[in-house]
C-alpha cells in the first residue's frame, strides 16, 4: 500500500462497446445529479463537476446531470467512473471550456483512480493508483460479462487482499496478439480476495469456462466476471445459456480506437 492509502496497480484496461449508462448534461437553475440509487453529492458525477471547477479555477454555471443506469454498481465494470468521465466531457462541451484531453484527464484523476481512463478510452496500461495511462494494444475479442445479484465493495476486497499472501510479481510481458493467448497471459490479483468474500463467484467462473470462455476473469474488484471469446457469435450463444440464467448478463465487443 502507498503512503496515501492507495494500492499501486498495473492494469490493462480496455474500453468495450455494448451496454452502457446514458449521461445527460444540461444547464439548470441549480446543480443537481439524478441517478437511481445514488443521487446528489454522493454520486461521482457531482465530484466530477467539483473537479472541473477546480481545474478552471472558478465557479461554473449550474448544471443538471441525469444518469440512466444500465451498468450495475459494485460490479467492477466502471459504471460510476465512466459516468463521471461522461459528465466531465459533456460539461466541457456544453460550456465551451475547450479544456483539451490533458486537462480533462487531470480533472478526472482528482475524481477517482480510473476516471481518467474513461476520458481517454481505447486500450491503456493504467499504473500509479490507476490514473497514469500509457497507450497499449489488445487483440479483438468479445466479452460476456456475468453479473451476480450482489455487489462487492472495492474497499472490502482490498482489505481482504491485504490479508492474503502477496501475488507473484508481474513479468511485464505485453498482451498476446490473439485472444487465445489471453487465457494464460492475464490474471487479476484481486480474484483470491473477491473469492474469499463471495465463494459463489467460483461457480460463475466455472460456468463461463464450461461455455468456452478463455479466460474467465474478475472485472476490477468484482463482483462481475468476464468471459472472453474470439467469436462474438459464440459469446452471444453463451450469454443465452441456461447455465447463466440466474445471473445478469452484459455483452460487449472490443472496439479499437483509431
Amino acid at each position: 500500500m502507498r503512503a496515501d492509502g492507495y494500492h499501486p496497480v498495473r492494469s490493462l484496461m480496455v474500453a468495450l462497446e455494448g451496454p452502457a449508462d446514458r449521461v445527460h448534461v444540461a444547464r439548470a437553475p441549480a446543480r443537481r445529479v439524478e441517478c437511481p440509487g445514488i443521487d446528489g453529492a454522493e454520486n461521482l458525477a457531482w465530484r466530477a463537476l467539483d473537479a472541473l471547477e477546480a481545474e478552471v479555477g472558478h465557479a461554473l454555471p449550474p448544471l443538471a446531470v441525469r444518469i440512466e443506469k444500465h451498468l450495475p454498481a459494485q460490479a467492477g465494470v466502471g459504471g460510476g467512473s465512466s459516468d463521471a468521465a461522461a459528465t466531465l466531457i459533456g460539461a466541457d462541451r456544453l460550456l465551451g471550456l475547450d479544456l483539451g484531453p490533458e486537462r480533462l484527464e487531470r480533472a478526472a484523476a482528482a475524481v477517482g483512480s480510473d476516471v481518467a481512463f474513461f476520458v481517454r478510452g481505447g486500450a491503456q496500461w493504467a499504473s500509479g493508483r490507476g490514473e497514469v495511462l500509457t497507450a497499449a494494444s489488445a487483440p479483438p475479442f468479445a466479452a460476456l460479462i456475468a453479473v451476480p445479484g450482489r455487489g462487492l465493495s472495492t474497499a472490502a476486497v482490498y482489505r481482504a487482499f491485504d490479508r492474503l499472501p502477496a501475488p507473484p510479481p508481474d513479468d511485464g510481458a505485453p498482451p498476446p496478439p490473439t485472444v487465445r493467448g489471453l487465457g494464460t497471459w492475464c490474471r487479476n490479483d484481486l480474484w483470491p480476495a473477491a473469492l474469499a468474500l463471495d465463494p459463489a463467484l467460483g461457480a460463475v467462473a466455472r460456468a463461463l469456462r464450461a461455455l468456452g470462455a478463455r479466460p474467465a476473469l474478475l472485472c476490477g474488484s468484482g463482483s462481475a466476471v468476464a468471459g472472453l471469446f474470439a467469436d462474438p457469435d459464440r459469446a452471444a450463444w453463451a450469454g443465452a445459456s441456461p447455465a447463466l440464467a440466474h445471473l445478469g448478463v452484459l455483452t460487449g465487443t472490443f472496439a479499437p480506437v483509431a
